[in-house]
């Protein structure tokens, strides 16, 4: 069973999440979702696996997303989820029966960035585990349509967090989605497919973000940490068959990390890691780089 908490951050603002608890001061998993998701996304299959095998699991919606705090409301900011994530460690580390000296941060596509810098910067970090992670927004800033990139910057003297403007996350069909200058932040038909899922988990679900969160995106670099983290071991997850995020850029960045490290390469798509045998191979793994190294 898991149990609701609620972490203050440095700035007042509240997360709301789950803790999966197992046995006292068992070592401790922290867990967040990608671009827009909350924590109901394929995320509990995780912390339930993680809680079988004896780790306690904290699992949270980021500010301005799902049951958590903050204004503006579908907004995702690089900087201000890595600043959380601190806040996060810290109130593990002080308000819950948990080691506070074997404390995995655990992140995926986004938060999987989020987890290279935080993983690098924070020293009550033992061990990362970063899938699919979103590396770069240097790269990430080659693909918009130019439209949306003038956009994004005439933006940014007009917007407030009481009247953003906003953008749509992913297709709303297939045939939009095969069109590459469609405007939306994760526009590729295989987000247009995990968008179908989304929805059935989320049938209230908003298809939207601030324009402003692809501004932060463009502007965060977790590929630069990435050579801080050893002596941290570090698992990174890479989808051969990702359309979000190049692999071969991926498995470039790992390549930087030092020791110890590992790479898991699954032959499927970015979000295919959450599903199926792509998903049981996964968490085996990565139960088995915890036991190791937690």
């Amino acid at each position: 069973m898991a149990q609701n908490v609620e972490i203050r951050t440095h700035d007042g603002t509240v997360l709301r999440g789950l803790f999966y608890p197992t046995q006292p001061l068992a070592p401790v998993v922290i867990i967040s979702a990608g671009l827009s998701g909350i924590k109901e996304h394929f995320l509990p299959a995780y912390a339930e696996r993680f809680q079988k095998a004896g780790y306690a699991v904290v699992l949270y919606d980021h500010r301005n997303w799902g049951e958590s705090e903050g204004l503006p409301r579908h907004h995702s900011n690089h900087y201000e989820q890595v600043q959380d994530t601190h806040c996060v460690v810290h109130y593990i580390s002080t308000h819950l029966d948990v080691d506070p000296a074997r404390i995995a941060l655990w992140g995926s596509s986004f938060s999987g960035g989020i987890a290279l810098i935080v993983g690098a910067l924070d020293p009550r970090i033992k061990v990362v585990i970063s899938q699919v992670p979103f590396i770069s927004g240097k790269i990430k800033k080659a693909r918009p349509p130019d439209a949306l990139l003038a956009k994004v910057y005439a933006n940014r003297g007009q917007t407030s967090s009481s009247d953003p403007t906003y953008i749509p996350i992913y297709p709303e069909s297939l045939e939009e989605a095969q069109n590459p200058a469609n405007g939306a932040i994760m526009g590729s038909e295989e987000c247009f497919h995990h968008y179908a899922d989304v929805r059935n988990l989320e049938p209230r679900r908003e298809n939207k973000t601030t324009l402003q969160t692809l501004f932060h995106i463009m502007r965060s670099e977790p590929q630069s940490y990435v050579s801080q983290i050893s002596p941290k071991p570090l698992l990174m997850v890479v989808s051969l068959k990702d359309t979000l995020i190049d692999p071969r850029q991926q498995v470039a960045v790992f390549n930087e990390a030092g020791e110890p490290k590992q790479l898991l390469k699954i032959d499927c798509g970015h979000f295919d890691v959450y599903r199926g045998e792509s998903f049981e191979g996964n968490v085996l793994t990565q139960v088995a780089f915890l036991d190791k190294y937690l």
